[in-house]
């Protein structure tokens, strides 16, 4: 089923997968990187890497540096329909378990003169990369089998009209400066659409009122319920959260609001 869009009185359809080449995809994320990863500087990064671990070398698409140096991520770009197990998940292997030292701080300076070489440098020394994938349409499966190796994912999608314009819609993990972690939360084991809360002060919403939750890319809408010792969120339709299972909502750098997994042990 082909998505569509209605915008100031024009529809845009959805490109299918297979409706462009990963070339022309790049051209455009580049060209809106500013609007799509704030804080962050999309830089070509076509240097070959090697990961000792699985004597392998690969090739990412870009890397994204922080304004102020705070980190950097390696970046995948991938169309949907190419292959997760023979294609994306070895090359997102290799990317998270490279070397990355002077020789790659000095690639990126080259690729982009406005990045700081001394900046770069020091940046290098601290933690290394995580991987992004972006994928131009959602697939089943991608998050959960690319998160042992620390990577994220995000789908930007694209519309076009009649006239030959174009919308995007962006969904997944971004790679935000920082989360606020909101409160602890867990879905009851028996009524799986209530949420329970552990800290409903922190929580921006009044009794009634609804919030959108991303979990995994997917977009869910809760209602909070107050009793007289306790907070809940309602999920107004089915979700995948998993009861019992111990999660956090967090803020995310955009301010939307997102529900991750967390350890028993922070609970």
């Amino acid at each position: 089923m082909i998505s569509r869009i209605l915008y100031n009185d024009e529809w845009f359809e959805e490109i299918a997968s297979h409706g462009y080449y990963e070339a022309e995809f790049e051209v455009m994320l580049q060209d809106q990187a500013a609007r799509l990863f704030a804080n962050y500087r999309l830089v070509s990064f076509k240097a070959a890497v090697t990961s000792d671990v699985d004597a392998d070398t690969r090739k990412p698409d870009f890397a994204l540096v922080h304004m102020a140096y705070r980190n950097w991520w390696v970046v995948e770009v991938e169309l949907g329909h190419h292959s997760l197990a023979h294609h994306v998940l070895p090359q997102v292997r290799t990317l998270s378990r490279a070397q990355y030292g002077t020789t790659e701080a000095e690639y990126l300076c080259r690729s982009d003169p406005a990045l700081r070489r001394d900046k770069m440098l020091e940046m290098f020394k601290g933690d290394p990369p995580r991987v992004l994938v972006i994928v131009n349409v959602p697939v089943d499966g991608w998050t959960e089998a690319l998160r042992p190796f620390g990577a994220r994912v995000v789908i930007c999608q694209i519309f076009r009209s009649q006239r030959n314009k174009h919308l995007l819609r962006l969904n997944g993990e971004y790679p935000f400066e920082c989360d606020e972690v909101i409160t602890r939360c867990e879905c009851d084991n028996l009524l799986h659409r209530i949420m329970v809360i552990h800290s409903p002060a922190n929580l921006p919403i009044r009794s009634h009122e609804t919030v959108l939750l991303y979990h995994e890319g997917r977009a869910f809408e809760w209602e909070r319920i107050d009793t007289a010792d306790t907070v809940f969120l309602h999920a107004l339709r089915d979700h995948d959260l998993t009861p019992g299972r111990p999660y956090e909502i967090v803020r995310q750098g955009t301010g939307s609001f997102a529900v991750r997994r967390t350890s028993r042990k922070n609970n």
